[in-house]
């Protein structure tokens, strides 16, 4: 086993002096000292109020951050310890911490909690992280239950989301999945999840932890692990998830995504050239929900941003598109906005002719990917326009209209990803 590589000598004397456990609970952070706090009573609450007799702990895995994350939540920890609990437990829940080998990366907290849970012989591990401000107690239970009584092996959630946030999962992660896959599951890239010990000593002994797929997105990669290898999956409703305004690059989190998932293709291209059993995936609570929280997105930004992009990248687009497609995006970077439609049937073409190209290595992947960016932008602002009236029906029969798109582009796809030749044609 590898995990002694990267885990850290004093990590490992901690996990030896815990012994084998039942539960796992970890909390990956990054820059979350006004968060964690919140996060970590939750995440106690959860375990005190309902595992009483199982044998857990809870785990913090760090990114390197700099904001004395580490340092607020050992002083909490040790104030609960030193207070009378409100919740009686028959066994002892332990904090543990620790500072992922890579640091601030989320592919590196999650193989150390996956090496932690796999050290420890755990039955089930839930993720919670250190960020979602709107944490509860029932979080842990809701997202362990499946896996503890009804043997499921991964556990992805399902939100309340302002119809505009999530945007990257709508449009591109659920319908791709449903496609390929049959594996309607909304959130591929998601902060809360929980697995099964036997789903985490299987993804350790993958050998593609430093290979895009990973890198792209861990959770991701580890959603598509559990589907195409046969084990039970499922979605339970956590609740609302706040729109958190987020700092990060936009093109880099959707170049990482979009060089994940299309790594996952390649790996499992002989699972989803296959007729896939869309069968509907079993939902604890409702399998969608929108909320009605406000958010201010600059929309014509979106549009702008495309237009530029489309034109200056339309050489390297011609290489990497069908001509038909490519034609179609140029007619519409020269549209003004009353005209501008992205059409679900273009999206899905556009996606699937990258995915291809990509697999071909039409030319460097890195620039491949990066010229989807102002695509993706342009698919944005034409969805946020369409629906700044829409009800969450309207939005929720467009999302179903979409999956249906990418499934019946689904041959388009497998005879393009197996052409020979090089160029687009």
């Amino acid at each position: 086993m590898s995990e002694e590589t990267f885990l850290s000598d004093d990590f490992l004397r901690q996990l030896i002096g815990v012994g084998d456990l039942d539960l796992v609970v970890g909390v990956p952070s990054y820059n979350d000292a006004k968060t964690i706090v919140s996060v970590l009573r939750a995440v106690e609450e959860g375990v005190l109020r309902n595992f009483r007799r199982e044998r857990v702990v809870l785990l913090n895995v760090d990114g390197g951050s700099g904001d004395g994350t580490q340092e607020v939540l050992l002083e909490a920890s040790s104030l609960a310890k030193s207070n009378e609990s409100a919740f009686e437990s028959l066994r002892t829940v332990r904090w543990i911490t620790t500072q992922a080998a890579h640091n601030g990366s989320p592919a590196g907290m999650l193989r150390t909690i996956l090496a932690a849970a796999d050290l420890l012989h755990a039955k089930a591990c839930a993720v919670i992280a250190a960020s979602s401000k709107n944490a509860t107690p029932a979080w842990v239970v809701t997202l362990l239950e499946p896996i503890c009584r009804d043997k499921y092996d991964f556990v992805a959630p399902v939100y309340s989301r302002h119809k505009f946030d999530g945007l990257l999962s709508k449009n591109l992660l659920y319908p791709i999945s449903r496609a390929l896959y049959g594996k309607p599951i909304r959130e591929m890239r998601a902060s809360e999840f929980a697995f099964s010990g036997s789903l985490a000593t299987h993804c350790l002994a993958q050998q593609e932890w430093q290979g895009e797929a990973f890198q792209g997105g861990a959770e991701m990669w580890m959603a598509m692990n559990a589907f195409t290898n046969s084990f039970r999956c499922c979605q339970t409703y956590l609740g609302p998830k706040p729109h958190q305004a987020s700092g990060a690059n936009v093109v880099a989190v959707v170049r990482q995504t979009v060089s994940g998932l299309f790594s996952c293709m390649e790996s499992t291209e002989s699972l989803w050239q296959a007729a896939a059993e869309n069968a509907p995936l079993h939902t604890v609570g409702p399998d969608h929900d929108f909320s009605t929280e406000a958010i201010r997105i600059d929309r014509n930004k979106f549009l702008q941003m495309f237009k530029a992009g489309a034109n200056e990248l339309s050489g390297i687009l011609e290489k990497l598109l069908a001509p038909a497609t490519h034609a179609e995006l140029m007619r519409l970077a020269g549209l003004d906005a009353a005209e501008f439609q992205f059409a679900n049937s273009l999206w899905a073409r556009v996606v699937y002719e990258f995915a291809a190209a990509y697999h071909r290595s039409v030319m460097n992947r890195e620039h491949l990917v990066q010229a989807l960016v102002p695509l993706y932008r342009g698919r944005v602002y034409s969805f946020i326009t369409k629906h700044r009236s829409s009800d969450a029906a309207a939005v929720e029969a467009d999302l179903e209209a979409l999956c249906q798109e990418f499934a019946n582009q689904k041959p388009y796809l497998v005879e393009r990803w197996n052409l020979k030749e090089e160029g687009s044609s």
